[in-house]
């Protein structure tokens, strides 16, 4: 009985409690609105700005990730882009009463005040959306004192005396934490439920104006969701929480029912959908393409003055402003680069890596940076993972330089038929030049009783590098800095010294495509470009690219040098990058093979590849690499991959190539005749070629198929260009022997020559030649010295060169009337090893074709680093 009493009396009290917590609330609330209400307050909302994630697109309008800082935020700027489903539900969860109240709702607040008495605590807040965001954003929200609340509850009014319930609601969405870093609706549609359709599968043109939201893509039961949690998100996170996260959903289902927002049968179907989210990535971890490419970016923003005056200013604008960054990378080339490399060089741990870089050339496009391979995985947990391969330091180009100094040969008036001596080995003793004596390896395999000249032309697609020697003693290094300077590479980046030539000086991939892609704008330089515009949450112009084309170079130098450079492709040491279009480039191997490097170009694109291992200079070769990896032979063949997906779609245009009739004519050289198809007879042909200075060479092949005694084959091909005093050796058909099948000595009636005798073995400057093995996708063939080095150090054998591009012979071979003569005309072709002086090039295994091209080296061998004196 005391007990039932007891009861009684503790309700009575409650009830009381209420009732006078309820009557002064009025009473004070009345009493402070009196006060309050004639205050003057305004609310300059314009000067309210939210911190808004970044985002960058590529150049067809794709997007590629966000930048974000420690708030995810994107606004949406028209409440009409909400979808009235995601509006109902957060109406119906925290302010049912939004669109009847005047801001303030106090009968939330009588309920709330009693809910929180009879609970001995704080159950319910009673505050409405206005009240929330006023108070928020307008109010300390770190003063959590009843003077505050009774502030934030006039203001709530006042601020709905100035702006619609549309604006408020559209401003509160934008405002709200719904969790795991993401502020405002359309964050956290993202955050939970992934991007937008529109935005995986669309281009910017495709979209036009339309605004591209996930919000807009929300499911009854997703809104539902995403409403449930912003009243306590941490206890409702959906990864962490699912249970709680669910019953919370389907709570504010309820209320949506209860408030006629939806119909019984919407509510039963959501209520029983699971919850399906994308996966939570953390922001250091959430992967995305062309990361270095973004990265590279994200410096240039931050390194850029015009953008803010310190470099703090710099990132709270670039992770927070909102910003759309419209840049130059096509999502679908960087993508087949990515693939190019990996066919290659598959990522097993043993192989090197590569990098790349592809520039437009184009109208549209010019300077642009296409694509970048920086490495094998940004994302990556090796140490150097994130460091670009494409554009950081750089490292030793090799030969891929030396059509800088032919530039400054043509631009000091020098001609492409100019020659040198092209001994195997040369000793520069030029001091004010070069420093101490300078020793330079590579050449044509000369000895000082028979000296062999080379021309600019020949020594460029044979990659000679004792021509380019001399040459860089006659043009001075401070030149050669100076025209790369101009070409394309930042004052001061490599150091005037003789050695540079060959590639002693440290340069990345963007820096030689940028380069290369002068010679193919005839002689107009235009600086490589990574974003093209950006625009601020408004849609105001932040920056805008203007292109900028400077003529530094004459058209008629660059187009000689985009004939030479043809000629490395077609028939020179850069054969394997041959392409359905034409093309000029050049090969580049550092010493010891411990960098290679193809850079090349079109009228459409230029592209630079190399390939090394990024930690050291490591060299390549066996038993490290499965081949002696030279400009030639890996990054020759990325380069042509690579080349050709950029081309995709482009019409087949020739370069601005000055015509051979408009070069300088030959003062030393003749046009070889046509002699495939004839029948062999010795005096009439011996004396037409002794006529024109040349010497011939026959050797006999036993083929079935041509009747004996005619001309199947010849080197060089006819049409090419041949030294006076030079040889022509020709095939003759003959009947093959049932037991043999091999190619038939000479009949005696051939005319005498010497034999031909490789350099001893086994001396100090000529020891054996190495073999090689050949990349995953040719057979391993023994090879051995040819005549072009492009250094001291080992040189890789070139693969089988492309269909329709056989290379012709490398120098001039006696074969004496033997067996082993024939062989030696079919013996493959290859490189020099390292220190060696250099053997007389045996030719091809392969029959001569008619179109063979003129003679060259099957590949750019390491080029000598004995740096001179700086």
């Amino acid at each position: 009985m005391v007990r039932g009493r007891r009861r009684g009396h503790n309700w009575v009290m409650r009830r009381r409690l209420r009732t006078a917590t309820t009557a002064a609330l009025v009473v004070v609330l009345s009493a402070a609105g009196c006060s309050y209400e004639l205050r003057d307050v305004s609310f300059d909302v314009e000067r309210l700005v939210t911190a808004q994630s970044s985002r960058v697109y590529d150049r067809n309008g794709v997007l590629i990730t966000e930048l974000r800082g420690e708030q995810r935020r994107t606004d949406v700027t028209d409440i009409a882009l909400i979808p009235e489903v995601v509006r109902d539900a957060v109406v119906a969860i925290e302010d049912e009463r939004f669109y009847e109240h005047d801001g303030a709702d106090l009968k939330a607040i009588l309920r709330a005040a009693r809910s929180n008495v009879a609970a001995g605590g704080i159950s319910q807040g009673g505050s409405t959306i206005t009240q929330q965001y006023v108070g928020n954003v307008f109010l300390d929200r770190s003063d959590e004192t009843l003077t505050r609340k009774i502030e934030e509850f006039f203001m709530a009014r006042r601020f709905e005396q100035f702006f619609t319930k549309d604006f408020i609601l559209l401003r509160y969405l934008n405002w709200v934490y719904f969790g795991n870093g993401a502020y405002g609706i359309e964050a956290a549609a993202r955050q939970y439920f992934g991007a937008p359709a529109c935005e995986l599968s669309s281009t910017a043109a495709e979209r036009g104006s339309e605004a591209c939201l996930k919000v807009s893509e929300l499911k009854l039961e997703q809104a539902a969701l995403l409403a449930g949690l912003i009243q306590r998100p941490s206890a409702f996170d959906p990864y962490r929480n699912p249970q709680d996260a669910r019953r919370r959903r389907n709570l504010v289902l309820d209320r949506m029912l209860f408030n006629g927002f939806i119909t019984a049968a919407d509510h039963e179907r959501a209520s029983d959908e699971p919850i399906v989210l994308i996966e939570d990535v953390p922001v250091l971890e959430q992967r995305y393409p062309a990361a270095y490419f973004v990265e590279d970016v994200k410096q240039w923003f931050l390194d850029n003055p015009a953008f803010g005056p310190t470099r703090e200013y710099r990132t709270q604008l670039l992770f927070e402003g909102g910003l759309d960054i419209h840049t130059t990378i096509d999502l679908g080339l960087q993508a087949a680069a990515e693939a190019a490399v990996q066919a290659i060089l598959p990522d097993d741990g043993a192989n090197p890596d590569a990098a790349a870089t592809v520039l437009g050339l184009g109208d549209a496009d010019n300077g642009h940076v296409l694509a970048m391979v920086g490495g094998r995985d940004f994302f990556g947990d090796a140490s150097d993972a994130k460091f670009n391969l494409a554009s950081g330091k750089g490292r030793q180009a090799g030969s891929a330089m030396k059509p800088i100094a032919l530039a400054t040969a043509l631009t000091q008036g020098f001609q492409v038929t100019k020659s040198y001596d092209a001994p195997n080995v040369i000793e520069i003793d030029r001091p004010d030049v070069c420093g101490p004596v300078w020793t330079v390896r590579g050449g044509l395999g000369s000895q000082p009783e028979a000296p062999v000249e080379s021309n600019l032309v020949e020594a460029t697609q044979r990659s000679i590098n004792t021509v380019y020697a001399q040459l860089m003693v006659d043009i001075r290094p401070a030149n050669f800095v100076t025209m790369a300077e101009r070409l394309g590479l930042e004052q001061s980046r490599i150091a005037p010294v003789c050695a540079g030539v060959l590639g002693s000086e440290d340069v990345n991939t963007v820096e030689l495509a940028t380069l290369f892609s002068t010679f193919a704008r005839s002689g107009r330089r235009v600086d490589p470009v990574m974003v093209t515009e950006i625009t601020e949450p408004g849609g105001a112009a932040l920056y805008r690219h203007i292109s900028d084309v400077e003529p530094v170079l004459s058209a008629s130098v660059a187009e000689q040098i985009n004939w030479v450079l043809e000629g490395t492709i077609t028939s020179g040491t850069g054969r394997k990058a041959a392409i359905d279009r034409p093309a000029a480039g050049k090969t580049g191997t550092a010493q010891n093979y411990a960098d290679a490097t193809f850079v090349g170009y079109t009228s459409q694109r230029a592209a630079a590849v190399w390939v090394g291992f990024p930690d050291a200079q490591i060299p390549m070769r066996p038993p490290t690499t499965s081949i002696d990896v030279a400009g030639g032979t890996y990054p020759a063949q990325i380069w042509r991959e690579v080349m050709l997906a950029a081309h995709e779609g482009l019409p087949a245009v020739g370069l601005p190539s000055a015509p051979v009739t408009t070069l300088p004519p030959p003062q030393d050289t003749v046009t070889v005749p046509d002699l495939l198809g004839r029948q062999w007879e010795t005096d009439q042909i011996t004396a037409e070629l002794a006529e024109l200075g040349l010497d011939v060479v026959a050797v006999q092949v036993g083929v079935a198929d041509s009747p004996p005694g005619t001309i199947i084959g010849q080197a060089p091909p006819a049409g090419s260009q041949q030294r006076i005093g030079g040889i022509v050796t020709v095939e003759i058909a003959a009947a093959p022997e049932p037991d043999r099948g091999t190619a038939e000595p000479a009949s005696p009636e051939l005319p005498d020559s010497e034999p031909f005798e490789p350099a001893p073995p086994d001396t100090p400057d000529t020891p054996e030649p190495d073999t090689e093995s050949a990349p995953p996708d040719q057979p391993a063939t023994p090879e051995t010295a040819p005549s072009d080095s492009e250094s001291s150090g080992a040189a890789p054998s070139e693969p089988e060169p492309a269909p329709g591009s056989e290379p012709a012979p490398t120098g001039p071979l006696e074969v004496a009337d033997t067996a082993e003569a024939s062989a030696a005309f079919n013996a493959p072709e290859s490189s020099d090893p390292p220190d060696s002086p250099g053997r007389q090039p045996p030719l091809r295994t392969q029959p001569l074709q008619p179109a063979a091209s003129e003679s060259s080296e099957s590949s750019d061998p390491p080029d000598s680093q004995a740096l001179p004196g700086t």
